[in-house]
């Protein structure tokens, strides 16, 4: 069809033929690949029809820089006769030289946590990294500051560098490609800027809102993307925002951004912030308590950063200190430098809230962890479900873990029992004195 023809055919060129085989020149390894492997049967048989005779076809690599010597007369003994018919169409391509990206080796896609909030930007990404150019053209993932937009466009980075090493990456935020952008224009260089990048095989460009109030640089980046979108190089751009609401870029931008994958990255549910700060301790090689975990990941909401960040702060403190890392610390560095004092709750141990709840209902620890189902014994293990979820902030699967039961099975009663407070006079009183004694 038309598209695949503009995209993949029209800007290779013939390069030899000696009889038996059809060499062409594609502008990029890429190229060579994806149409080998998409087109190279179908190029074979209708070229083997044309011309009446079976024919092998191969697709080479042809800089824009080298000419197609198809046309030229041997001289005295070709090439062709001393070295085959590929040697005689075309001397072994000079690497086009490109540096590779400056990426971060933590960046990677075993080091992204994976949840509801991102669990469909983290899928296009691999999928993108994959097999580039071949679904979700352009992808675009947008969300606020801290939530792991640049995690995964490094991680592509990294992804497409083992797997396709002849693959020309280019990373780049849309602040620098408007400086590079300016420059290139004061140095009379912006042949050799677009050069750059409108011969890459994989463009990723984080922030690009940072070009939207620039006119002529917003001009370059169209025409930049729409060279690499009709070859069928894979785009990739993160903002802080969906295209819908770059109010300052063209519609035409906008309706391209639009044209292939939006996944958005929303802040953090508990659960990943927790594994978030379990995957940070173990890449630092953190020693840290799990319930220290769990109140990083209650106190602190909406940044993937930040809630980094108090982790290594804690870790820093403890060593210059050579004390071990505690809740105590905990809040000592919340409060100080990430969240007023009267935020920082009193967070009690597992062991603190079944003795707590064990003694109210003068019960022993056997009792509520076992299955008794007497009426006092049913409305204690609930209450200490919901006192080790609310207050201990204890995921659900680990207080199953304790308890012997099922997600569900923690859920309901943890609902059960926030339902009743304030509407069963019983329970509004038990949950009360309980605080007291937790200490609120």
């Amino acid at each position: 069809n038309k598209p695949s023809f503009e995209s993949w055919f029209k800007s290779m060129k013939p390069v030899s033929f000696d009889g038996e085989r059809v060499v062409l020149g594609a502008p990029s390894p890429f190229a060579c690949e994806w149409v080998t492997k998409r087109y190279g049967n179908l190029v074979r048989e209708v070229l083997s029809q044309h011309l009446s005779k079976p024919v092998e076809v191969s697709i080479i690599h042809l800089p824009p820089e080298k000419h197609p010597v198809l046309a030229e007369p041997p001289m005295e003994e070709s090439a062709e006769q001393r070295d085959g018919p590929v040697a005689a169409a075309l001397p072994e391509p000079e690497p086009v030289p490109l540096e590779k990206p400056v990426l971060n080796p933590k960046y990677t896609f075993e080091n992204f946590v994976v949840g509801n909030s991102n669990r469909l930007a983290q899928a296009g990404a691999m999928s993108v990294a994959r097999a580039p150019g071949q679904s979700y053209n352009p992808l675009f993932i947008y969300g606020g500051a801290g939530l792991g937009k640049t995690h995964l466009m490094h991680a592509i980075g990294h992804y497409i560098l083992q797997t396709h090493p002849r693959l020309r990456i280019a990373y780049l935020s849309g602040e620098t490609f408007a400086q590079q952008y300016v420059g290139a224009l004061r140095e009379h260089r912006i042949d050799a800027f677009r050069q750059k990048y409108r011969n890459v095989d994989v463009w990723l460009v984080d922030d690009i809102q940072f070009i939207a109030g620039k006119e002529h640089t917003k001009e370059e980046f169209f025409h930049t993307f729409n060279a690499l979108y009709q070859l069928g190089r894979q785009v990739v751009f993160a903002s802080d925002r969906p295209p819908r609401e770059l109010h300052a870029m063209d519609e035409r931008l906008r309706s391209r951004f639009e044209a292939g994958l939006i996944a958005d990255i929303a802040p953090p549910e508990f659960e990943t912030r927790v594994a978030i700060l379990q995957k940070r301790a173990q890449i630092e090689g953190i020693p840290v308590p799990e319930q220290v975990v769990y109140h990083i990941a209650y106190a602190v909401e909406g940044n993937v950063r930040t809630l980094e960040g108090v982790l290594i702060s804690i870790a820093a403190r403890a060593s210059v200190h050579g004390k071990p890392i505690t809740l105590q610390l905990a809040n000592e560095v919340l409060a100080r430098h990430y969240v007023d004092d009267k935020e920082v709750p009193v967070v009690p141990t597992e062991q603190a809230v079944l003795q707590a709840v064990c003694q109210r209902f003068g019960l022993t620890t056997q009792d509520i962890l076992g299955a008794q189902r007497r009426r006092e014994v049913l409305m204690a293990r609930q209450i200490a479900m919901y006192l080790l979820r609310e207050r201990a902030r204890m995921p659900l699967q680990q207080i199953g873990q304790i308890f012997g039961k099922n997600h569900s099975t923690v859920l309901h009663a943890c609902n059960r029992v926030k339902t009743s407070i304030h509407k069963d006079k019983e329970i509004t009183s038990i949950i009360t004195d309980l605080n007291t004694v937790l200490g609120n």
